[in-house]
């Protein structure tokens, strides 16, 4: 949740938009754009890594039960023991919160997408201020 914090921080500075930084944040706002998806790609591709990591470990530990077991235990059975392990419930937390940040950079990219116009629109303004 450390990682979401810190977006939101990010985020936040990102989309504040007034009569004295209008020109900075708009010619930010390409390199901003790119920051952003770059964000959610690692993401992604993070999520991808922890979910492959976590699919090994299962077999790994579904084969240990099986081995380890007194008795003769069929594979979902075996697989069902090895979700409750420490080290898997912790991958899947993990990749929980990575789908909570890609669901959130989603957004992020959406906004900063639209902020062109919104620049625009403040511009508008601006000039109809000074008629």
């Amino acid at each position: 949740m450390e990682l979401l914090k810190k977006y939101f921080e990010e985020v936040s500075k990102d989309l504040v938009l007034d009569d004295f930084n209008i020109k900075e944040q708009s010619m930010r706002l390409p390199a901003r754009k790119h920051y952003w998806v770059a964000q959610l790609i690692k993401s992604k591709i993070k999520r991808n890594q922890i979910f492959e990591k976590k699919k090994t470990l299962k077999k790994k530990i579904t084969k240990e039960v099986i081995a380890s077991s007194p008795v003769k235990l069929s594979q979902s059975a075996a697989e069902q023991a090895a979700e409750r392990h420490e080290s898997i419930s912790t991958l899947t937390a993990e990749i929980k919160e990575l789908d909570l940040v890609i669901e959130y950079l989603d957004k992020v990219e959406k906004v900063m997408s639209q902020m062109s116009f919104d620049v625009k629109n403040a511009v508008e303004i601006m000039k109809m201020e000074q008629i």
